[in-house]
């Protein structure tokens, strides 16, 4: 497995850190993690099999995890260099169907008919989609939004977690149990109460508690040192500390 970090940031305008998005390779998948402001492009920018991506992941509706939808369908429509037949699957929580919707309302329904076939799947919290024989992926429900979900993408014994955004949960630990990797949301230096975002003590207590093997901060708030931040989670996190950036690639 390997990931790649389109985008490391937040809705914040950031020239060195896009929106949300993460692009996830394994056997007989090319899934994209969300698909904030920025990662469209930053496909290409680090060189990705774009045209032949197989899944979108959709963890929320805010608009730095799903901003360039549109511009993802319509580089599908009309940038496109091969000829594909092979299914595109949008994978999200339930409401994903109006958000789809309300874009093709916006931009126009011929933006979203692709000479390839495009599947949905609105997963529950605890759903589970087989993605190819060798490869599951899981969801779990967050403390965010009404809709927001985690996702675990299990493929020949290794597998990644993503949080997408949410507050602190023994319940999503427990979920991201051993893990090989998890990236992490990382919003806040300090908790802001009754601001349902993960701060750095948060992150390694949730990273220690589902003893994950790694750890990948990203989704910051604040300007990240990054030497200061790695030692601030490596006081309640003994596995191995990477802090997210766009761009940055890592083996599973």
């Amino acid at each position: 497995m390997r990931l790649t970090i389109l985008g490391s940031g937040t809705c914040v305008p950031n020239g060195e850190r896009n929106s949300a998005g993460y692009f996830v390779e394994t056997s007989g998948v090319q899934m994209m993690l969300d698909c904030g402001a920025g990662t469209v492009h930053a496909l290409a920018r680090y060189h990705l099999a774009w045209e032949t991506m197989t899944h979108v992941f959709v963890s929320h509706f805010h608009v730095d995890h799903i901003g360039e939808l549109a511009s993802l369908f319509f580089a599908f429509k009309y940038g496109m260099r091969t000829t594909r037949t092979e299914p595109l699957w949008l994978i999200g929580p339930a409401g994903l169907g109006r958000v789809m919707e309300g874009l093709k309302t916006a931009f126009g329904p011929g933006v979203f008919e692709l000479k390839f076939p495009v599947h949905d799947a609105h997963l529950a919290p605890g759903g589970t989609i087989d993605l190819t024989e060798s490869c599951r992926l899981t969801v779990a429900k967050t403390p965010h939004t009404e809709e927001s979900l985690a996702v675990r993408i299990e493929s020949r014994g290794r597998s990644i977690c993503y949080t997408g955004d949410t507050d602190y949960s023994d319940e999503l630990a427990e979920f991201f149990k051993g893990a090989d990797l998890l990236i992490s949301e990382c919003s806040f230096r300090e908790r802001h109460e009754g601001v349902p975002h993960l701060a750095v003590k948060d992150v390694a207590v949730m990273a220690a508690r589902a003893e994950v093997a790694r750890l990948v901060v990203t989704h910051f708030y604040f300007e990240v040192d990054e030497a200061e931040l790695k030692r601030e989670l490596e006081r309640g996190y003994a596995g191995e500390v990477i802090i997210g950036r766009d761009g940055m690639r890592i083996g599973v």
